[in-house]
């Protein structure tokens, strides 16, 4: 009864219809992964494409925040250099008299040629003295002013070249101050000047807050901007020890609009921000900024967690609801780009029609695989049916389900190559079982055969990942272990010997038995070898060896591991 029920499950699977229903399967799958793989590549040249345009933006920014960076850098090489080495000429020293007779009012205004140069703007010695952080030096105060006086020609010349910056200047601790933006000369000097030096980017360039004197942006309110926000960029100049003041650009929230909306104008998909190194938005190439913020707290977070590790100039994405985040830090400045690409956006562009046509592509594929299962399924059953059949007794030994000794061999031989062109240690293990004769003699072959296949089962359970075991004789089997040392390979014979030993096989009604095998274990980095014929009779010999030494027990080298 028993053998007909196997019958009838063997008959079962033999069925064409059912075997080419597995067909069905598997090409369905195959077709599936084949899409999947191509929205894969699609999704990588999205990936690419969004990446490529959010570049292109960050690279037009950073180029003109350097082209800034480098011009401010040159206003303080070029105040270092009239600190070292000041100049005097009548209308600089008509300047110097003119401002120790002005030092005392509360504000007042050194006028040169305005038609080459910026006027210097002032406050009283009372101001200078009332506030910590200034210091007007009488033995550096002309070197200073004659100085700042030969910047003002250079920044006058250069203030006609610039794009992104509304005002550049100089603030000193000596109490006065150059801005390509010049005022009047009225009381809002003294305003103008006190907001200034009152400013984080004017405090923060101290010694003691700026050790390394290095650039710094800040992102602070300003009353003269439409928006009430500005950006600045300051370094401090320092010359003989002695901190003199500072150098800045003015970037207003508009000119940033103005740049993201131009730099953007060939990419009308998605938005791109500019947010500052706290994650606050400064401007969009959109039309104005969100009136609700565009992330959430939890999303803020993540951005922030991913992009504090980054380095300057990293780019990077991600996926949020139903968009796609791509973010950029940029090198010029302290803070980052991120372009906001919404599924909408993305259905109605390119990289959406093609998808769409991609599914559809697939549906039709699906269709057509069914009308061909329905035509094909009973042509397909036998030969498929005799493929597998040729195919598993070509490679197994049908008794201990391992590879048979052809089979086992070409794959031993291909591994054993892979490991020598890899600088990899390749080990083989021989296992015989001990007194195996005696239990055909005894209780039968089928009771022989019940044994191998019971040996064979608890050496499979002891594979690691990458060992592959065949039957190579009557009761003889091989194991070969790649990137695998002597010390690893002994445990592993080891463990398989210990297994095989401690359970009890049943062979009869009323009679059972515990086997035991002998091991025999080499490598290649033992005999600097790595043909496996010759390792196999290495192992061969230390297995007999291990039979003489008592059985059940693993011989490696001139020990041996007794039970």
């Amino acid at each position: 009864m028993f053998g007909d029920a196997i019958q009838r499950e063997i008959s079962r699977f033999r069925n064409p219809r059912n075997v080419v229903n597995l067909c069905f399967i598997v090409v369905f799958i195959f077709s599936t992964v084949l899409t999947w793989r191509e929205a894969v590549v699609l999704e990588d040249a999205y990936v690419a494409n969004q990446r490529n345009s959010l570049d292109s933006v960050a690279t037009l920014l950073d180029r003109q925040l350097q082209h800034n960076i480098d011009n401010l850098l040159f206003y303080r090489n070029t105040m270092h250099y009239a600190l070292q080495s000041p100049i005097s000429t009548d209308r600089i020293r008509k300047s110097l008299a003119e401002f120790d007779l002005l030092r005392t009012q509360a504000y007042w205004q050194l006028r040169l040629d305005l038609n080459r140069s910026l006027p210097m703007n002032g406050v009283s010695d009372e101001f200078v003295n009332s506030n910590p952080l200034l210091d007007r030096n009488d033995e550096t105060v002309h070197i200073e002013l004659s100085s700042a006086l030969e910047l003002s020609y250079i920044m006058r010349l250069s203030d006609r070249t610039r794009t992104l910056p509304q005002r550049i200047f100089y603030a000193s601790r000596s109490g006065f101050f150059l801005s390509s933006t010049p005022p009047s000369n009225d009381p809002k000097i003294v305003s103008l000047y006190h907001r200034l030096i009152a400013q984080p980017y004017f405090s923060s360039q101290s010694p003691q807050n700026n050790p390394s004197r290095a650039l710094r942006w800040t992102h602070t309110f300003d009353p003269n901007s439409t928006t009430g926000q500005i950006i600045t960029a300051a370094i401090p100049l320092d010359y003989n020890g002695r901190w003199y003041g500072i150098l800045a650009f003015d970037y207003p929230i508009d000119t940033l609009h103005e740049f993201l909306q131009q730099a953007k104008y060939d990419d009308h998909e998605g938005t791109v921000l500019l947010y500052d190194n706290e994650l606050n938005p400064i401007a969009t190439s959109a039309k104005k900024l969100p009136k609700h913020a565009l992330f959430t707290a939890p999303q803020l977070a993540q951005i922030a967690s991913v992009v504090t590790a980054a380095k300057p100039g990293e780019q990077g994405e991600l996926r949020m609801d139903s968009r796609f985040i791509t973010w950029a830090k940029l090198n010029n400045f302290d803070g980052l780009l991120i372009k906001v690409h919404t599924l909408e956006e993305g259905v109605r562009g390119e990289f959406g029609r093609i998808s769409i046509v991609l599914s559809v592509l697939w549906l039709l594929s699906t269709i057509m695989l069914i009308v061909s299962w329905v035509v094909i399924r009973r042509l397909v059953n036998d030969m498929f049916s005799l493929q597998q059949t040729l195919s598993w007794r070509a490679n197994y030994d049908t008794l201990t389900r391992l590879y048979n000794r052809g089979a086992f061999f070409e794959i031993a031989n291909k591994l054993s190559q892979e490991c020598q062109q890899q600088a990899q240690p390749f080990s083989v293990i021989q296992m015989d079982l001990d007194l195996f004769k005696s239990i055909n003699d005894q209780f039968g072959h089928s009771s022989g055969d019940k044994v191998l296949a019971h040996a064979a089962a608890m050496l499979s359970d002891a594979f690691r990942q990458g060992d592959v075991a065949g039957r190579v004789g009557g009761e003889e089997f091989c194991i070969v272990l790649p990137d695998t040392t002597l010390e690893e390979a002994v445990k592993v014979a080891e463990r398989i010997r210990v297994r095989i030993n401690t359970k009890e096989l049943l062979l009869k009604q009323g009679h059972t038995t515990r086997i035991s095998a002998s091991f025999g274990v080499s490598t290649s980095l033992e005999f600097n070898d790595y043909d496996f014929e010759r390792l196999q009779s290495y192992a061969d010999h230390r297995l007999y060896k291990a039979k003489q030494n008592g059985r059940n027990r693993v011989c490696s080298h001139d020990s041996i591991t007794m039970t």
